[in-house]
């Protein structure tokens, strides 16, 4: 029977069943809690060892009956209030990379969901701005200056292949242009000016908190 069950047979409250239980010694499993050691440790190396690996760290170095799992570093860090900054997640990444275990992942995953066929085209937000890229042999790459590319050949250096106006959200040639750097801050200047004023107000403010946002993360 579930505590509830006896409680309601007794006339009890739960809490009351539960204590009860406990003084008598009842239980239906044996809670694992973590050690004094274990917690130092993950305080010590969350912020350069990633998730997967320190629960295959603690598997070897502590194993239990229900073993240890990335959930279960990540709940404890949760409960810890231990938060990787981006400079500690990037830290995380560069040593997956550099020993492998990256590219085990991407396997795996890859081996599970099946990966794009070359000429494949997605879109992905870079900056909170929706960017359409094409898979080619090397890898993904940009697609309007991949399509520009294709068509009229190289792209001058200190140009930029951007859209025209009403451009869809994957691009054909027509819709694409080459302006210098100056010319497209000018004319992303120009677009800014023409918008109402209130929609001004929300983009810069938008902008300062982006800003003060990197700038503390930056500093901590």
């Amino acid at each position: 029977m579930t505590n509830d069950q006896i409680a309601s047979s007794l006339g009890l409250k739960k809490t009351r069943v539960r204590t009860l239980a406990y003084s008598m010694g009842l239980k239906r499993m044996d809670l694992e809690y973590w050690t004094s050691d274990q917690v130092d440790f993950l305080k010590q190396n969350y912020k350069s060892i990633g998730d997967v690996e320190l629960a295959q760290i603690f598997e070897n170095e502590w194993p239990k009956n229900k073993g240890w799992s990335k959930k279960h570093i990540e709940k404890k860090r949760r409960y810890l209030n231990l938060k990787r900054t981006k400079t500690e997640l990037q830290k995380v990444h560069d040593r997956n990379k550099k020993s492998g275990r990256l590219a085990v992942a991407n396997k795996k995953r890859w081996e599970f969901t099946g990966s794009n066929e070359i000429g494949t085209i997605v879109i992905w937000r870079v900056k909170d701005y929706p960017m359409a890229f094409i898979k080619t042999e090397n890898g993904y790459v940009h697609y309007n200056r991949w399509l520009w590319k294709k068509e009229y050949g190289s792209i001058p250096e200190g140009y930029n292949v951007v859209k025209k106006s009403g451009c869809p959200e994957i691009p054909t040639i027509e819709f694409l242009e080459l302006l210098t750097k100056d010319e497209h801050a000018r004319r992303n200047q120009n677009k800014f000016l023409n918008l109402p004023a209130d929609v001004k107000e929300i983009i810069s403010l938008k902008n300062k908190l982006i800003k003060t946002i990197k700038k503390n993360e930056n500093a901590t």
